[in-house]
């Protein structure tokens, strides 16, 4: 069953909506003005929204406006109402982004209908994505074994080189030739392999690393009770331990959810803002936990520079990573941790940047189990 935002400022209209949608097992919201409505919106993201066209100060219209401008209500649909059978009218409803219209009085079989083939739409987009986030993952996997070529031959091959010139020096030395200089060289030689190698498995690493992530979005979820304050402290004295400042503001609130899947999440984004966000120094990492319905919602900020030179969709594909940070990036954390929300935590994220850097909030079921 949906969550469905019904606006209308007749109390009689509300009340039949109400007794329509609630008789099929619907959460009803009701709002009296469209100022209401998008307090509504903003507060608890319905899954539907149904207005009235027709309403004093902020009409319908005007109300859907102000939905699709805002990044955390653009993905709501629509469906308006009137008592107004004018093509114009309609018409204009769904340039402002109306999918629908249900004209006055109501028919609770029209209503039902209407709202139901809007559920089956969001339900069919839902699947579309996790299929799609199927096959990014099954990208990855082969991606990463075509990358981790690269940094493992080089590795393979200063190893080598190394050993070389380690047979040499000790030829050198067994045979009583070696000199101070010969044994110089061959140590500035041997400390430039070892830093190579080291370089290329510390990457060949990071990719074992993401093998491990993706193999957790696949695998069952454990869940365990959790408690927000005590997981986030644990969590903040980890990272203390790395020099790593992170301020938290939550709720207190029990929970349930794969610990260990939610830490790493957590782990990748603070690794990820660490690596590339450009920080401010002294300037903690924050997490702000708050309950919205039946969901936890944890919103991340880093106060860094935010993206430069790439988009929130391209920060999501792949293989692809932004030019802040180092060179040695596997460009691959952002598009797992939105896995792991989405298929292994059962929740939702969403991406934008309010000027304290890259914002992901996350919203998890309070029983994701």
């Amino acid at each position: 069953m949906a969550d469905i935002l019904i606006v209308d400022d007749i109390a009689e209209n509300l009340q039949i909506l109400q007794l329509i949608l609630r008789n099929e097992g619907h959460k009803v919201y009701a709002a009296i003005s469209g100022e209401v409505a998008m307090t509504i919106a903003q507060a608890h993201l319905p899954e539907l929204i149904i207005s009235d066209i027709n309403m004093p100060n902020m009409d319908g219209l005007e109300l859907c406006k102000l939905l699709k401008q805002s990044s955390s209500t653009t993905h709501i649909p629509v469906i308006f109402v009137s008592a107004e059978r004018e093509t114009d009218q309609i018409v204009e409803a769904l340039e402002v982004g109306g999918v629908d219209y249900i004209t006055k009085p109501f028919k609770p079989a029209e209503v039902l209908a209407r709202v139901n083939t809007q559920l089956k739409l969001i339900e069919a987009n839902k699947l579309a994505v996790r299929q799609q986030l199927s096959q990014v993952m099954n990208q990855m996997v082969v991606g990463i074994a075509h990358e981790i070529n690269t940094p493992l031959g080089a590795a393979i091959t200063a190893s080598t080189h190394f050993d070389g010139v380690l047979t040499q020096l000790i030829e050198s030395f067994d045979n009583q030739t070696l000199s101070a200089e010969q044994l110089k060289d061959g140590l500035d030689d041997s400390k430039q392999g070892v830093a190579l190698c080291e370089r290329n498995l510390q990457r060949v690493a990071k990719f074992v690393k993401v093998l491990k992530d993706i193999a957790q979005i696949e695998r069952p979820t454990s869940s365990e009770p959790l408690n927000t304050i005590s997981f986030l402290n644990d969590l903040k004295s980890a990272w203390s331990k790395q020099g790593v400042m992170l301020e938290i503001s939550s709720v207190d609130m029990n929970f349930e959810a794969d610990r260990d899947i939610l830490l790493n999440v957590f782990d990748s984004l603070l690794d990820n803002s660490l690596a590339h966000a450009e920080l401010i120094e002294g300037k903690a990492l924050t997490i702000e936990v708050s309950i919205k319905d039946q969901n936890i919602c944890f919103l991340y900020y880093d106060h860094g520079k935010g993206l430069q030179g790439i988009t929130i969709d391209e920060l999501l594909k792949p293989f692809i990573t932004t030019k802040r940070g180092n060179s040695g990036h596997v460009g691959l954390s952002a598009s797992v941790t939105a896995n792991l929300i989405d298929s292994a935590l059962n929740g939702t994220y969403h991406l934008s940047e309010q000027g304290r850097g890259l914002e992901w909030q996350i919203e998890i079921p309070i029983n994701s189990g």
